[in-house]
């Protein structure tokens, strides 16, 4: 893998999700580890709940505040914080306030 800097990229939407865009950075074509996302979550918006059979999904607030969805409950969520969804285990987000919700999301072994 060669050094990188990446300072383009466009939301697209997401392909299950209404009001849910992704920016996709790093993925498996640049090596075999793990891919990141920028998420953005529109106000009243959610990324319904779901499993990740072969993949372990790290998140980190960067800005907004939400809920999600672990171990059948959900809760608060704020900037700065950091969650883990492990392999399997069923996990979701929503938006609960008026500004978008943004979250930086790394997944490992890469789902892209």
């Amino acid at each position: 893998m060669t050094a990188k800097i990446i300072t383009t990229g466009e939301f697209v939407n997401h392909p299950h999700n209404e009001g849910v865009y992704l920016k996709h950075f790093f993925g498996r074509a640049d090596n075999d580890r793990l891919n990141n996302v920028e998420v953005k979550i529109e106000p009243g918006c959610r990324i319904a709940p779901h499993v990740h059979d072969n993949s372990t999904e790290f998140f980190y607030i960067v800005s907004g505040v939400g809920e999600f969805l672990i171990d059948g409950q959900w809760s608060a969520i704020k900037p700065g914080d950091a969650m883990i969804a492990p392999q399997g285990e069923e996990h979701g987000l929503i938006n609960t306030e008026l500004e978008p919700l943004v979250i930086f999301s790394t997944f490992s072994p890469p789902i892209r």
